[in-house]
């Protein structure tokens, strides 16, 4: 599997089937105020916590998900669970399952979760979760999550990266509450089921693209 990063909540994850064709999935590519997404990208597999409207063009004919229930699309297994963060507020979170990984996500997510939920959730081994604040989980909500669900390793969105003026937190303080001192950022996450970390969670930082 392979995860980048495309900003804010946008994430691009390729995969292949059990019959090892190749499949593109998009997360959130919502061309929101400085979101810089391209004006279209292709997939197989679109992912909506927000609903259709304002993604940028998707190409590709994909299969858009953004309503509740359970999914196989392509060999991907995809369980879109939903919450309500507010009075009117709803959205997705969405647990996938492919190339014997597991892997959830959570959008702009505020609060705490319930054992119940977690229950429902299930296990996994993959957490993308936002962590800057601004309509999301701040890095303390964030990092409470993570030690709640204890995945093996959690890649961080929605916060604001070096260099750039996002509306969002930089990614210090949750990595400071997840013990980690030194921060290597990656173009892109490459990860196999043997290589998952078994004792200890590892935090990735994505570069965006």
């Amino acid at each position: 599997m392979h995860i980048t990063w495309l900003g804010h909540s946008a994430f691009k994850i390729e995969t292949k089937t059990p019959l090892r064709d190749d499949v593109t999935i998009l997360i959130n590519p919502y061309q929101t105020p400085k979101s810089d997404l391209p004006r279209n990208l292709k997939s197989n597999i679109t992912l909506l916590t927000n609903g259709k409207e304002n993604t940028i063009t998707l190409s590709g004919e994909p299969f858009i998900i953004d309503t509740p229930g359970e999914y196989e699309v392509k060999g991907v297994m995809i369980y879109a669970v939903p919450i309500v963060t507010g009075e009117k507020d709803k959205q997705m979170i969405y647990h996938l399952e492919t190339e014997a990984l597991s892997l959830i996500y959570f959008g702009d997510f505020r609060g705490k979760l319930t054992d119940e939920l977690v229950e429902k959730l299930g296990s996994f081994d993959i957490l993308l979760i936002p962590c800057g604040n601004n309509k999301a989980l701040s890095a303390k909500e964030a990092a409470e999550i993570v030690n709640q669900m204890e995945p093996r390793v959690v890649v961080p969105h929605s916060f604001n990266p070096p260099g750039r003026k996002d509306p969002f937190e930089a990614v210090d303080a949750f990595a400071k509450l997840l013990g980690q001192k030194e921060k290597e950022w990656l173009p892109k996450f490459k990860i196999v089921k043997k290589d998952l970390p078994q004792e200890e969670t590892k935090l990735v930082l994505l570069e965006k693209i």
